[in-house]
């Protein structure tokens, strides 16, 4: 649905000698060579490809194992458990993160070879990495929570949350939905 290796090509713009790469909206492209590119897209194809993905969910699916066994065996409080799973999901984070900031990093002392790009044109290049199946899927779920919450008689501290945060992905999907037809 979401074309993770996809949206990470569209960050480089072909350039002569190789691509530009521009690490934040304010900085100036800096020039990515045709080898470290490759570089650069092998590993993210690493992390989020179908092997990375398999092997990630070994891993966590190990874990999960070995603490079941120690939990049980030692019968740790209810409370760990909870932190192992807080424990996975940062690793899953932080592998996330290096990896899509690895281009950040393999830039970071080279000088702009061409001047910052416009603040419109950096808005279309990231409403281009949303795929069109990816913002209908993300406005149909917000949409079913938010308008299923609704009716609701009873509203604790939960349901504030999820109708809040929903309806701001709502209202936020709408945008990019509405931007993007405009950009065609």
């Amino acid at each position: 649905m979401f074309d993770t290796i996809g949206a990470f090509g569209k960050q480089f713009t072909p350039a002569d000698g190789g691509y530009l790469y521009y690490p934040s909206r304010k900085a100036g492209g800096k020039l990515v060579t045709h080898g470290e590119y490759a570089d650069l897209m092998a590993g993210w194809q690493r992390v989020v490809g179908r092997k990375g993905q398999w092997q990630f969910v070994g891993v966590i699916f190990a874990i999960i194992v070995v603490w079941e066994l120690i939990s049980n065996w030692l019968q740790f409080p209810d409370w760990t458990q909870q932190t192992m799973i807080i424990a996975c999901v940062g690793l899953l984070i932080a592998r996330l993160f290096r990896a899509s900031y690895a281009p950040r990093r393999l830039v970071g002392g080279r000088p702009d070879i061409a001047p910052p790009r416009a603040r419109a044109d950096v808005g279309r290049q990231a409403r281009s990495a949303l795929n069109w199946p990816f913002v209908l899927f993300a406005l149909v779920i917000s949409g079913l929570i938010f308008f299923g919450g609704l009716g609701a008689s009873v509203r604790p501290f939960s349901w504030w949350a999820w109708t809040i945060g929903s309806g701001a992905m709502l209202v936020g999907y709408i945008w990019i939905a509405v931007r993007k037809l405009i950009d065609r």
